[in-house]
Parts: C-alpha cells; sequence; structure tokens
C-alpha cells in the first residue's frame, strides 16, 4: 500500500457564488504557492461518558452530531505579475472579509469591508499517497469558509509572510478521491514574494526604525447554524474584526509613550501609520490611516532600548470628514500594490 506523506499535502481554495454552496475546484484555482496547511476535522458529540442506569460499568454509546473544521496554512505575499495584476492570494483574502479594489493601471488595495461578511470560500485539502505519476489522495472537503488572516515580516530581509486561519463546514473526507489528477496541473504563481528591506516605518510623521512588525486583521468567525443541513451548518461569517498592528521601533525623541497616555489618535499627516514601500508602481506597503496606540512596554533590541508597540486601527471617520480622502469612511485599513493614482 502506498502511505500518505504529509510533505506531499496540498490545498485548493476557491471563493463560493453563493455562500456555503460548494464550489467545482479544478486545475486553474491552484494559483497560490501554500506552505504549510495544517487540518482539523471536528465531529461533535453529546456527552463521551454516556451511560444508562444497568446495574454495571457498561457505557452508552455516544451521538455524533455536526461537522465542521479549521484549515490553517501560510503564503508569501507577492505582488501581481503587474502593477494592474491582482496577486492570486487576494482570494484567500476575500474569504477574510477583505475587498480587492483597483486603481486603474495604478495598484490595488486590499481593505476590510463589512460587504464581504460572507464572502466565504471552498477549501479542499490533498494528502497525497507515494509513488505514481497520478496518485490517488485522501481529500478533505470544507464549504462556507471563511477566516482570519496576519501579515508579518520576522525579520530585516525577511519575506512578508500571510498566515491564515479559516473555519468552515466539513463536507465530506474523500478516502479515495478519483480526481487527483488535477493535481497533476498546478498552475502556481511564479512572481517573487515580497521582503521586509528598503522599506519605511512609520508612526504618525515619525520615521521609525523596527526590526520586525506583525498586523493582525482581527476577524471573530462564527458559525451560521442550519439544522436542515447535514453538516449542521449554513456557513461560517465574520462577526467583528479588531485590526492591531504590532512593531518594535528604537527609542527616541518620539514620545510614544505620551500618545499612550494622552490618547493621540494620529498625526495630522495622510497616514499616520505605514509600513513598506510607497510611491513607485511595484511597491507594496500597509496603511492605517487613523490609529492609536494603546500599549508600548519599553523593550531591549540589539542591545539598544526599543518599544514593543501596539496601534489598535480605527475607522478612517465618518461621511465629510475621513483621515484619508482615498478611503471609505468604515476602512480601518489598506493593503496597496502600487498606488492610487
Amino acid at each position: 500500500m502506498a502511505y500518505l506523506l504529509h510533505p506531499l499535502r496540498v490545498l485548493v481554495g476557491k471563493v463560493e457564488s453563493v455562500a456555503g454552496t460548494m464550489e467545482t475546484l479544478t486545475s486553474a484555482d491552484f494559483d497560490v504557492r501554500i506552505r504549510n496547511p495544517e487540518v482539523t476535522a471536528t465531529v461533535e458529540v453529546d456527552d463521551e461518558a454516556s451511560k444508562w442506569a444497568r446495574g454495571n460499568h457498561g457505557e452508552d454509546e455516544v451521538i455524533t452530531g455536526s461537522q465542521m473544521g479549521q484549515i490553517t496554512f501560510s503564503t508569501r505575499l507577492t505582488k501581481g505579475a503587474t502593477v494592474s495584476t491582482k496577486p492570486s492570494w487576494f482570494k484567500f483574502a476575500e474569504g477574510c472579509g477583505c475587498l480587492p479594489v483597483q486603481y486603474a493601471s495604478a495598484g490595488w488595495g486590499l481593505q476590510p469591508r463589512k460587504q464581504n461578511d460572507e464572502k466565504t470560500m471552498t477549501i479542499w485539502v490533498f494528502d497525497v499517497r507515494r509513488g505514481g505519476t497520478a496518485p490517488t489522495a485522501v481529500a478533505y472537503k470544507f464549504a462556507g469558509c471563511m477566516g482570519n488572516m496576519t501579515i508579518a515580516a520576522a525579520g530585516v530581509g525577511k519575506p512578508w509572510m500571510v498566515n491564515f486561519t479559516f473555519t468552515g463546514k466539513l463536507t465530506d473526507i474523500d478516502m479515495n478521491i478519483a480526481n487527483a489528477s488535477i493535481l497533476e496541473a498546478i498552475v502556481a504563481e511564479n512572481t517573487c514574494a515580497e521582503k521586509f528591506i528598503n522599506a519605511s516605518a512609520y508612526l504618525g510623521s515619525n520615521s521609525e526604525k523596527v526590526s520586525q512588525f506583525s498586523f493582525d486583521i482581527g476577524n471573530e468567525i462564527q458559525p451560521i447554524i442550519n439544522q436542515a443541513d447535514a453538516t449542521g451548518f449554513a456557513y461560517h461569517a465574520i462577526t467583528s474584526r479588531k485590526p492591531r498592528l504590532s512593531l518594535n521601533p528604537l527609542m527616541d525623541t518620539h514620545d510614544i509613550y505620551g500618545e499612550l497616555v494622552y490618547g493621540t489618535t494620529g498625526c495630522p499627516t495622510s497616514y499616520p501609520c505605514m509600513v513598506g514601500n510607497t510611491g513607485a508602481n511595484g511597491a507594496i506597503s500597509l496603511h492605517i490611516p487613523k490609529g492609536q496606540v494603546i500599549s508600548a512596554a519599553v523593550a531591549n533590541r540589539e542591545g539598544l532600548v526599543g518599544w514593543d508597540v501596539n496601534v489598535k486601527a480605527l475607522a478612517n471617520g465618518v461621511t465629510g470628514a475621513v483621515a484619508s480622502g482615498d478611503l471609505q469612511p468604515e476602512v480601518t485599513w489598506e493593503i496597496l500594490q502600487g498606488k492610487r493614482s
């Protein structure tokens, strides 16, 4: 028997046209270089210690119920082949409630928008058997998936990593999937990953020296329960968003502690918080139009004194009074490929 080899695991996903309705997957959907996919399948039971009064220690059977699962994976952040090409990984960001916005031929933005609170995905994970030119596979099939996303660089010169955690209904574990031959026609993107070097980092108008950063878009995911569905769920969706930026600037004359104490919410600049490269068509950057420092711990970095800072990404504003006139009032952050104009 050819056993399943964990390093051969493959993940594929597609945005659903109807929330919770599984999409048909093809080889064209294998368009993102996925790393470290992991699956946790859960079948709920009513009472593991179930026992009825029978005069001895014999246990009773449990009743199995709803079926769901969690899928985690990463990808390196890449840009499109051209500045006007939407990056392939944006589809997974859509499944995290983000809306891709095209700026004519200048670039693409990725924004958190409530209209995508129920933009679900079909995700399949394949465990492939060793050997053979077209091996069969086990497929874990999920529908109605929604997720959370973090973007981070672990150090200077390190790649920007995008980490995903999805939750969805588990519709099947196919132990010998017949159409595993689609694995032979993977068409993953071939653009290089963005790296954290030759990049800026700003808190307000202050240019900071940081060695790493992490941005959590902060989605809370809850199920839409549907007792008429065989899994017990219709799909999963976003119920709240709490985006947070963490970074480690060296301590200088910038009074970060004072901003924390007085609750300062940004500075009179276009982007109170920014990480990345701006201006050039090939740039990639993270913008927070209105941010607030919510914690600042004194830290040691390379033998120097610094800060470990957490920034809360606030709403851009209200109609007629926004921090950035280029963004909708509800937008708390944007990943920008290229520029807006």
